[in-house]
């Protein structure tokens, strides 16, 4: 007998036999693939192809509010700064409302800048009411030890003469806790503007560094550019803290005196100056120019 057919074959001899083997296999291909195996479809003609990965949006900076105490006065009253604006600022303005405590307007100035301003994003600011608190507690010019704040930075302008008087400044240059309090702080923040506000002489101190930043203030608070000395020798540095910082932080920035007159209106004193040393700073946008009035 010659080869006999394998058991459960069909034998494909007649066209119904060789349609049911066909029908088989197809059925074997279905059961190898299954009916949930995904195919290939063609995109459509004129369909967009895939989106490509969108790079991640950058990271918008981050506002930060806070406080913290950098130094105590003789008595031991804390010396207190407040921060405004993006975390790690390039750019960045302090403003000191005051050293003699009988001057009482710029620490109006400050607290209003403290609690109104929001520094633009890139910038900051940090405001320091008072570096005086004992002066401003008896409205005095001086410190508790009866030195001006003021004369006591050690430049060579110093001068430990005119003891008992209020312009004395003090028994050696930074004897003075507040004065090496602010000393420490400027080191750490090198701000690239210092507004630094007494009274009552009306003007904005001309030290020529900055010329553009010291017209932008005279413009912004109506007060006239003027030279303030203080009688130190000729060819010595003021032993003031825009004296100190321009000799000693230069590289970093400026420091510069801002008098207003004896008397100041509250609005003066709070919004229109606290815009204003904001704008010429650079950490708020400029005021908008007004058009015709039609």
């Amino acid at each position: 007998m010659r080869g006999a057919r394998p058991r459960g074959l069909p034998q494909l001899t007649s066209p119904s036999a060789l349609t049911a083997a066909l029908v088989l296999l197809l059925g074997l291909a279905l059961a190898v693939t299954g009916p949930g195996t995904p195919t290939a479809h063609a995109a459509p003609s004129g369909a967009a192809p895939p989106a490509a990965a969108q790079p991640e949006a950058q990271a918008e900076p981050v506002y930060v509010k806070r406080s913290k105490v950098i130094g105590r006065s003789v008595k031991g009253r804390p010396i207190k700064a407040f921060y405004r604006g993006t975390r790690g600022a390039d750019h960045v303005l302090v403003v000191l409302g005051q050293m003699h405590g009988n001057e009482t307007a710029g620490p109006a100035t400050a607290r209003w800048m403290r609690d109104h301003v929001r520094p633009k994003a890139g910038t900051g600011m940090w405001v320091v009411p008072t570096m005086n608190p004992d002066g401003a507690a008896r409205r005095t010019r001086t410190n508790a030890r009866g030195v001006d704040l003021n004369r006591n930075w050690p430049t060579s302008g110093w001068s430990g003469a005119r003891r008992g008087t209020t312009t004395w400044g003090g028994p050696r240059p930074a004897s003075e806790p507040e004065t090496r309090a602010l000393i420490r702080f400027l080191r750490n923040v090198k701000p690239d503007y210092i507004a630094s506000i007494h009274q009552p002489l009306r003007g904005i101190g001309s030290g020529g560094r900055d010329v553009k930043w010291e017209r932008r203030l005279a413009k912004n608070l109506n007060l006239p550019r003027r030279y303030f000395g203080v009688g130190n020798p000729t060819g010595t540095t003021s032993p003031t803290m825009t004296g100190w910082y321009g000799v000693r932080m230069d590289r970093f920035g400026v420091a510069t005196t801002i008098e207003y007159g004896a008397r100041t209106t509250h609005r003066y004193r709070t919004k229109v100056a606290g815009r204003g040393i904001a704008r010429a700073a650079r950490v708020l946008p400029q005021a908008p120019r007004r058009g015709p009035v039609a």
